[in-house]
């Protein structure tokens, strides 16, 4: 076996442990709580030692992310799926309803950003841009769809789109700003979830033809 089949086979047998690795954090926890689970249980659930663990993942923290960017690349729902409803303000609320169910999904893993108070750690930092800029896409599309079947009123889609998106987090702001936590509980998240729908349809409504 030459150099490059022997890296190749190496990085493949790495990329598939790391695989185990999140699928075994992820199982436990969705399970047990992030709090509750120790890397030494991880590594045990994998049969490795936890000097080989922390060579993948340094800490908890980076583990952590690395499950959220896990789940949120894994329950993608394809962009094209909203293009399939003419209706732009039924599109959006159909997007809405699916973020829901994938933050109620994954509630036991996510509810631990309760715990970091406002400040997100530069570990998720990118994880969060990818979830905003995925947000964004498919906003956008319903958006410009709404435009090209000349449904919606809007000059510019990118504009309108950032504008939507802001008056959002700023409602979701809203919602966190005299709670304790960064991240709601499940009343809360409900509450948000119909309060974010009430305002997404006033905002297309404002812009129908």
């Amino acid at each position: 076996m030459n150099i490059y089949k022997s890296s190749t086979f190496v990085a493949m047998a790495q990329d598939i442990k790391r695989e185990t690795i999140l699928q075994a954090a992820q199982k436990r926890f969705a399970h047990f709580g992030v709090s509750k689970t120790t890397m030494t249980e991880i590594a045990d659930d994998v049969s490795m030692s936890k000097a080989s663990l922390y060579y993948y993942f340094p800490d908890k923290l980076s583990l952590y992310g690395a499950v959220i960017q896990h789940i949120v690349e894994t329950d993608e729902t394809d962009p094209e799926v909203y293009a399939a409803e003419k209706d732009p303000v039924k599109a959006m609320l159909f997007y809405m309803d699916n973020r829901a169910r994938f933050l109620l999904k994954n509630y036991n893993i996510l509810e631990h950003l309760r715990n970091l108070s406002t400040t997100i750690p530069d570990e998720l930092q990118a994880i969060f841009s990818l979830a905003r800029n995925r947000e964004q896409k498919i906003v956008h599309g319903i958006i410009d769809r709404g435009k090209a079947a000349k449904l919606l009123k809007v000059d510019d889609a990118k504009k309108i789109t950032e504008l939507l998106l802001d008056s959002l987090e700023g409602l979701r702001f809203s919602n966190r700003q005299h709670k304790t936590n960064f991240f709601p509980d499940k009343k809360q998240l409900e509450t948000m979830f119909r309060r974010e729908k009430e305002l997404a349809t006033i905002f297309f409504k404002g812009l129908t033809c």
